[in-house]
């Protein structure tokens, strides 16, 4: 049996979890967010894409209309990271065309 369940409630429990650390940290001054990437050029997305009809289906529900590049989703982890964000915590940020 195919099911999505697990990997939709580990997701869940981080986007939770985000905002649990941010409140339980803050205080310490640690910052917590949550950057959340659809499908982004790696290895691994590759193998999964390479079935076209997949790939059809992704590409119609990504707004851009083609996959992320891992230097999108690091230049936003790296902003993250800035002392210009330092009033961001507990965020679930998506990068996700």
């Amino acid at each position: 049996m195919k099911s999505g369940t697990p990997y939709a409630a580990t997701k869940a429990a981080m986007n939770q979890i985000t905002g649990n650390w941010a409140c339980e940290w803050g205080p310490n001054g640690i910052r917590v967010n949550c950057v959340t990437p659809w499908y982004i050029n790696t290895a691994l997305a590759q193998q999964v894409l390479k079935d076209e009809d997949y790939k059809k289906s992704v590409l119609e529900r990504t707004p851009a209309g083609r996959v992320g590049e891992p230097n999108e989703v690091a230049s936003l982890v790296a902003f993250l990271c800035l002392p210009g964000a330092g009033y961001i915590t507990g965020q679930v940020i998506s990068v996700d065309g």
